[in-house]
């Protein structure tokens, strides 16, 4: 993803989530070295985008049990919904962890709303299972986020 792509992102980031990030919450992680974030192209038309954080540290804040040296933290994935349902989805997320691999990232997770049932099977059929639960994530509606999670190096 370049800055140049970031209207036609924001476009489909408005027709898929209820509370969309802007343009410079976007444009800050573009800045961030340790984002990873992708556009996937039908032609020279943006169908989607997904990206994810490299935490390079010490992990044990989300896994007391199990030090990791490099958690990806997937933070969105979006497919324009009339393309929706037809593949783009998985191939997007296969990309991102097989860079997140590349990049010798152990373990992947990722916050949805309870709510996203779409969402949740989506993950759920990909290997990610539910480690968690954090009250109040979403507090526009009150709602609370479902963390799942997967490893990605063994």
């Amino acid at each position: 993803m370049i800055e140049m792509d970031l209207d036609e992102v924001i476009k489909i980031e408005s027709s898929v989530f209820p509370h969309p990030w802007t343009k410079d919450f976007f444009r800050l992680l573009l800045s961030d070295f340790n984002n990873c974030e992708l556009t996937l192209r039908s032609g020279e038309t943006i169908i989607g985008y997904g990206g994810y954080h490299l935490l390079k540290k010490d992990s044990s804040f989300l896994f007391p049990d199990r030090r990791y040296k490099k958690v990806i933290h997937l933070i969105n994935i979006a497919i324009k919904p009339p393309e929706q349902n037809r593949g783009y989805g998985t191939f997007l997320m296969n990309t991102l962890l097989s860079k997140a691999r590349a990049q010798k990232g152990e373990y992947c997770y990722l916050e949805v709303r309870p709510s996203n049932e779409h969402a949740l099977t989506f993950y759920n059929h990909r290997g990610f299972s539910i480690i968690g639960l954090i009250d109040n994530y979403y507090p526009q509606e009150k709602e609370d986020a479902i963390v799942m999670g997967k490893t990605l190096l063994v």
